[in-house]
């Protein structure tokens, strides 16, 4: 049991959960907001059904998996967690989660 939670509280375990969250919740996000939009037309927007709701929560998930992948690609650089491929690819995946959360923000889905 120990070494579970040692595992599951280690930094590299964390920054790939992240890394996994960061993915999951984004493509979640798309295919239920355009499935919504897809089902109810454009009313959803101004009715907010309670799928709508939660759509319109993952973004801001979206930006806490954002920074906690970025971090966990900044510690990953800085002690070596990984391989050459697996940095590159966290770093890749931080840097495309940037990016997506800034153009959330730019459109709304985020308010700051």
């Amino acid at each position: 049991m120990h070494a579970v939670k040692h595992r599951m509280t280690s930094p590299p375990w964390l920054a790939r959960t992240a890394g996994v969250g960061l993915s999951s919740v984004s493509i979640g996000f798309v295919g239920l907001f355009l499935f919504v939009l897809e089902s109810g037309g454009e009313v959803t927007l101004f009715t907010r059904p309670l799928v709508m709701e939660v759509a319109l929560v993952l973004p801001y998930f979206i930006g806490i998996l954002t920074l906690g992948t970025t971090a966990g690609a900044l510690l990953a650089w800085r002690y070596q967690y990984w391989s050459l491929p697996v940095r590159i690819h966290q770093t890749v995946l931080a840097l495309l989660g940037i990016a997506f959360s800034w153009q959330l923000v730019v459109l709304g889905f985020i308010a700051l």
